[in-house]
């Protein structure tokens, strides 16, 4: 599949809309908010370049002012399904990785051309580490980044796979129905197995733990469990708040940060890497915060009650913006807070 690379000049850009002059309804009007753009998807940050995922179009922009670096645009009848590429990005030192439907795509990260594809259908976004990327079709994929060639590949059995997470040494993957976690060594060999038995979000893995949260009632009960890397074991299980489906724990210096679901209202979640225990918590006025993200002494997350949040380590409310539109996903550079909401992407101050 060839995608369509378009190299569009600043002027363009400035119709599109990422100065301040065009707000529109939906758009932050916040002293803090710096530029904007009318692109909806999840940012990704890295190397002084934003990418994020349109739908149909692949921006590559300059986290300064917003401005295009590179876009590669796809059409709607090159896929059989619709919103078939998926919004979940994932990058190397070379190369950005799109996952859709119909497959995988590795791309240059100068310019966006196309280096190589998996013609092979993903359930979800890719991972990223040594080398490989890993993704779940089938099967699950190691695919050598350089080339695109499948190293190995294990059955998993089941269709509702979560996003891996990996090191050097291990991939770890969820079922998300079934609730079955699976290590496997960077072979393909099996590590171990744990059965939660319960809806199970995607795995986190940090300093030889591997975090997962489950939803035992979706939208109001939920657990968070510390499973050691090695073998699998339990390190502690606690009862949480039901984390937002699509999201996963992040873990901080001391504590592990969750974006939760409510009936009512959605929480912001601080736990002890240690125990578990319950460190602090935040409320919001609607029924869902989104997956967080902690960056030198302070969490930053987006809820329904379209508010993007800035907190302390320990749970003060440093700031907010109000945005007109749900907050759903964040990204954090040296100077900005780069945040999305239903209508467009905007780049915050962070101080």
């Amino acid at each position: 599949m060839v995608s369509r690379r378009t190299a569009l000049q600043s002027i363009g850009a400035l119709l599109g809309g990422f100065s301040a002059g065009c707000i529109g309804q939906s758009g932050p009007t916040s002293d803090r908010v710096q530029w904007q753009r009318r692109i909806r998807g999840t940012p990704l940050l890295d190397d002084e370049t934003i990418y994020i995922l349109d739908r149909l179009t692949l921006y590559a922009l300059s986290p300064t002012d917003g401005s295009d670096q590179w876009t590669v645009a796809y059409e709607e009848d090159e896929f059989d399904e619709h919103l078939c590429l998926r919004s979940e990005l994932a990058v190397d030192e070379r190369r950005i990785y799109v996952s859709a439907c119909d497959g995988l795509r590795a791309l240059r990260r100068s310019d966006g051309e196309q280096s190589w594809s998996i013609d092979s259908p993903l359930r979800s976004g890719v991972t990223v580490n040594g080398g490989r990327v890993y993704a779940n079709s089938d099967d699950l994929l190691a695919i050598d980044a350089d080339g695109g060639e499948i190293d190995w590949r294990v059955s998993t059995g089941g269709e509702h796979l979560t996003r891996p997470a990996a090191t050097k040494d291990v991939v770890v993957f969820t079922n998300r129905v079934d609730g079955v976690v699976t290590a496997f060594d960077t072979d393909g060999e099996q590590r171990w197995t744990h059965h939660t038995d319960t809806e199970t979000r995607s795995p986190t893995i940090a300093d030889g733990t591997v975090y997962v949260a489950t939803a035992p009632v979706p939208g109001r009960e939920g657990r968070l469990l510390a499973l050691d890397i090695e073998d699998g074991n339990i390190q502690w299980n606690v009862e949480t708040p039901s984390l937002k489906r699509g999201t996963r724990p992040v873990v901080g210096t001391d504590a592990i940060y969750l974006g939760c679901n409510g009936r009512d209202n959605g929480r912001l979640v601080a736990r002890s890497r240690q125990d578990g225990s319950e460190r602090w918590s935040f409320t919001a006025d609607n029924r869902s915060v989104y997956e967080p993200v902690v960056d030198d002494g302070t969490v930053y997350a987006g809820s329904n009650d379209n508010t993007l949040y800035a907190f302390s380590l320990t749970g003060e409310r440093k700031w907010t913006v109000e945005t007109n539109s749900t907050v759903g996903s964040v990204a954090v550079g040296d100077g900005f807070v780069y945040a999305a909401n239903n209508e467009r992407l905007f780049a915050v101050e962070r101080t």
